[in-house]
């Protein structure tokens, strides 16, 4: 699986990879906190409309089906068909078929003005090249005083404990700068919602941990890229993928990422 390829999930045909490592990143218990948070702060309440944004294959889409009950109606969009093909097929599994998935582009969204009271997306923004023009298709699919909740990361703030910093920095430098789209997003993104005339913005943060293998797999994988980009030599990367392998064997991988979560009030 590659970060990179989230940029264009509609060219990307075996996506069973992708479900795995999403999911095993869904676990992480930081990142479950902001979703809570980002549930009780962005309007989802029994008996609501909501839209799930770059909804994948609906992880979290089946558990806002559940706070808004039987008499809520609930959307999920993503621009990868076979994302959307697994999303229904786990919604029917868990008895919610009434889910609207569609395949659809963040930049037009496929509902009429004022549809929602909640719209909300989680690591998307920073695989887009305008991020401001999606912020305003959600402002006008949400009702007047609608709530959103964006949970994006930092992805300048990857980190993991290898000895050699200045190895770590290049190698995680070359993959913010080819992985995303919005390497720092959280920077701009209070300052893009006021411009846009959302209002009561609030942010909480979360230093997510990898869990010890998925930590291990992912820093060895950049590596890899950063190798096959000339970015660092072949020994260099024997020497990180060694000392990811050596903490990885003591259960001492300690892998972090900054996650932020932006909620504020549709005007």
């Amino acid at each position: 699986m590659e970060l990179r390829h989230f940029k264009a999930m509609n060219k990307v045909h075996d996506t069973a990879g992708y479900v795995a490592a999403l999911e095993a990143f869904d676990s992480i218990p930081q990142l479950r906190e902001l979703k809570v948070l980002a549930r009780q702060r962005g309007g989802i309440v029994p008996g609501g409309s909501v839209l799930d944004v770059g909804c994948g294959f609906g992880l979290e889409t089946l558990r806002l089906a559940d706070e808004i009950g039987s008499t809520g109606t609930i959307a999920g969009v993503d621009i990868s068909p076979d994302f959307i093909a697994e999303a229904r097929t786990r919604a029917e599994e868990a008895g919610a078929a009434a889910i609207d998935y569609q395949v659809g582009d963040a930049h037009d969204l496929p509902f009429a003005d004022g549809t929602f009271d909640s719209v909300r997306a989680e690591r998307m923004l920073i695989y887009l090249k305008d991020v401001s023009s999606v912020l305003a298709e959600m402002k006008r699919v949400l009702k007047p005083g609608g709530r959103l909740a964006l949970i994006e990361p930092d992805f300048s703030t990857n980190t993991i404990n290898i000895g050699n910093r200045r190895l770590m920095r290049r190698i995680v430098d070359y993959e913010t700068a080819v992985a995303v789209e919005q390497s720092w997003l959280p920077g701009p993104l209070a300052v893009a919602l006021s411009a846009i005339g959302f209002n009561d913005i609030e942010i909480a943060t979360r230093v997510l941990i990898f869990p010890q293998e998925l930590g291990a797999t992912y820093f060895k994988s950049i590596g890899v890229h950063a190798q096959e980009a000339g970015v660092i030599s072949g020994v260099e990367l024997t020497e990180w993928q060694d000392d990811i392998d050596r903490l990885r064997d003591k259960d001492q991988v300690f892998a972090t990422i900054g996650y932020f979560l932006f909620t504020a009030t549709a005007p």
